[in-house]
């Protein structure tokens, strides 16, 4: 009798979730109220969030792409589906780490993470002092989640090849997915340049969002190809994705992201080299250089656009060619809004504007000779350089707290690429690549505070810190 009862409880453990289903079922027929099939996806999802969060994290990274902006009651807005699941595994990580603190107890003290904390601490100082405090506080709350469950979080959750593989198939999958789904109404238009900005929707905001994210993860196909080095079969399968991503890359029509996957080129000799610092140095002292120049004797006046010549093209051919000559509208309300920009840090240049302040308050810092014919910015863009942005925000301690994680990352990437094993080095290269990728497409875009490139950008330092960790341990 005893081992019939065990028996019961046994079949019973493992049937609870369609007796639910089935019990549903059975109610909303008889209620003829449907929402109640939700029921037993509400509690699939929590029973999943309990017994295996390492699934609920792969389910974000799998709707990334798929996800769309809404807009929300009293003004706020939010990325759905995978906002909300941030939200989530943010709450469900702080419980986790609460009864586990060893689990990142070394990663702690890593110089990044302390590095990272000090730039996050920083950010919330200046919301303090922000010009418009409620904005700056929603942005340090934006940049927390972010932060924890993009660095700490992913490096608990991605801590083998394993589960970086996951991370990878999860990724790529799904955002070849919306590759197929975009370039298929693309084709229809003769994959027309005009078209594409609305094609994109409601995957991606526009097309620089959409290129950015397969700029992003195309560097992770490297360590997968290498991995699948005797199955054919699975490379020819990874050579379709890369087809389909680069596509989808080049019909973006997107010029910072086709410039961004040659990053690497210049990134990995001098890791390799070991020439960070002469970099770093070199970097920063031709930027000061250029910036007084333009500024010593307002020369930078020079750089006008012909307001009647800055215009809109509908030709990506054409386009390039007024690039080089400031006839190009996007270029050239970028000029117009990076004039505003060295002004404002020119006003408040230790504590900045507050973070999420740039478009509240640079109208008043623009000149008129820049003005172009979208300079009314009915869509609330941002600077468009995310380094200014940040200067602009955060003020020039901010900025430098931003650059000393960049120099602590590639430091890391640095000692990790001097003694890391054959096996694991592509995924050291693909980590470097990709932030490489962020890196030079912040130089004409804000996106870190984004779902399709801020992600990647925390993921990149958590699987770069994972392999510090592991290659000490050897």
């Amino acid at each position: 009798m005893q081992a019939l009862s065990y028996y019961i409880q046994d079949r019973l453990s493992k049937a609870w979730f369609p007796l639910l289903v089935l019990l549903t079922a059975v109610v909303s027929i008889l209620t003829h109220e449907w929402r109640c099939m939700l029921i037993p996806l509400g509690v699939l999802f929590v029973w999943l969030s309990i017994q295996y969060i390492p699934w609920i994290y792969f389910l974000l990274l799998i709707v990334i792409p798929f996800s769309t902006e809404i807009e929300l009651p009293g003004g706020f807005s939010t990325d759905f589906p995978d906002e909300p699941l941030m939200w989530w595994l943010f709450g469900l990580g702080m419980v986790y780490l609460v009864m586990n603190p060893e689990k990142i107890r070394s990663m702690i003290k890593h110089p990044l993470t302390l590095v990272l904390f000090f730039h996050w601490t920083w950010i919330f100082l200046v919301s303090l002092s922000s010009q418009d405090v409620m904005v700056s506080v929603k942005y340090w709350a934006s940049k927390s989640w972010y932060i924890f469950v993009f660095y700490f979080l992913a490096y608990i959750i991605l801590k083998n090849e394993k589960r970086w593989m996951q991370f990878v198939w999860c990724s790529i999958l799904s955002a070849t997915v919306t590759v197929l789904i975009i370039e298929y109404r693309h084709a229809l238009t003769g994959f027309s340049f005009s078209a594409i900005n609305t094609l994109v929707n409601p995957f991606y905001r526009n097309h620089v969002n959409y290129a950015c994210l397969l700029a992003c993860i195309f560097p992770y196909l490297w360590p997968a190809w290498k991995k699948f080095e005797q199955k054919p079969i699975f490379r020819m399968g990874l050579g379709g994705i890369a087809v389909t991503l680069l596509a989808g890359i080049i019909f973006s029509y997107t010029r910072a992201a086709y410039l961004a996957l040659f990053s690497i080129l210049i990134i990995y000799p001098i890791l390799k080299f070991k020439l960070l610092r002469i970099t770093a140095m070199i970097t920063v002292v031709a930027s000061i250089v250029v910036l007084i120049y333009f500024l010593s004797a307002n020369r930078y006046l020079e750089l006008a656009p012909d307001y009647n010549q800055a215009i809109s093209h509908t030709d990506f051919g054409s386009l390039l060619q007024a690039t080089p000559k400031g006839k190009d509208i996007s270029t050239m309300e970028r000029l117009y809004r990076w004039v505003a920009g060295t002004r404002m840090v020119g006003e408040r240049y230790f504590v900045g504007f507050g973070p999420g302040n740039f478009h509240n308050f640079y109208d008043s810092y623009t000149l008129k000779q820049f003005a172009t014919y979208v300079s009314e910015n009915k869509d609330r863009s941002g600077i468009h350089n995310y380094y200014l942005m940040t200067a602009v925000e955060q003020g020039i301690p901010g900025l430098l707290l931003f650059l000393v994680v960049l120099y602590f990352y590639f430091q890391t990437a640095q000692n990790v690429l001097t003694r890391i094993s054959l096996r694991l080095r592509p995924w050291a290269i693909a980590s470097i690549w990709s932030m490489g990728v962020i890196l030079s497409i912040l130089l004409f875009n804000d996106m870190i505070e984004t779902d399709k490139v801020g992600s990647y950008f925390f993921i990149n330092m958590a699987i770069l810190v994972r392999l510090n960790r592991m290659t000490d341990q050897d």
